[in-house]
């Protein structure tokens, strides 16, 4: 895959969403590649190959880009290993412009399906198959670390019964991330 820009939470919300994202339906699942350890983030952008220089990649970012709000309007079950179960999140005119405005200057179409997410976990087609994408949904479920408030969602990234709920962060980075091999952090 290459290079990516990922719009990503601070570090105290992505610890929180990884207590999320690190439920298991079944903790007898034995797959190299279902449930991958990865940082929270929104896909801003995949760089084709050659990748741009350094300077049209900064270029593409605004040079007075203000913190995003990041509101969830729902948790997803997806059909592609990177979209397995995700965040749908709030498609803000900000976010849609800076979106916009990264492609434009890095001179690519937008790629990025299901613009804006953020993936809870990949599950291979195999696991999927045999249900696990749902699998995870469901637990998330049962469990009561979704709540439906109004047109948003909240999940409760709590441990050991505490209640932490989550429904929104606000984005302050931009990462270039390499997007190449394993997934696993």
């Amino acid at each position: 895959m290459g290079l990516t820009l990922w719009l990503v939470p601070s570090s105290s919300d992505s610890e929180r969403l990884k207590r999320i994202m690190n439920v298991r339906p079944n903790p007898q699942l034995n797959s190299e590649t279902s449930y991958p350890k990865f940082e929270p983030h929104i896909t801003l952008a995949s760089l084709p190959d050659p990748v741009p220089s350094l300077d049209t990649l900064l270029s593409s970012i605004p040079h007075a880009q203000s913190a995003l709000p990041v509101t969830f309007d729902a948790i997803e079950v997806g059909d592609h290993y990177f979209r397995s179960v995700y965040i749908a999140v709030h498609p803000s005119p900000a976010l849609l412009e800076l979106h916009r405005h990264v492609h434009d200057k890095l001179g690519i179409p937008p790629k990025t399906p299901k613009y804006p997410h953020i993936s809870l976990c990949y599950v291979n087609d195999e696991d999927a198959a045999a249900g696990e994408r749902d699998k995870y949904f469901q637990e998330l479920e049962k469990s009561g670390k979704i709540r439906k408030d109004g047109s948003s969602v909240s999940l409760n990234c709590g441990e050991s019964g505490e209640e932490d709920w989550l429904s929104r962060f606000e984005s302050t980075e931009i990462w270039l991330a390499r997007c190449e091999g394993p997934v696993e952090i």
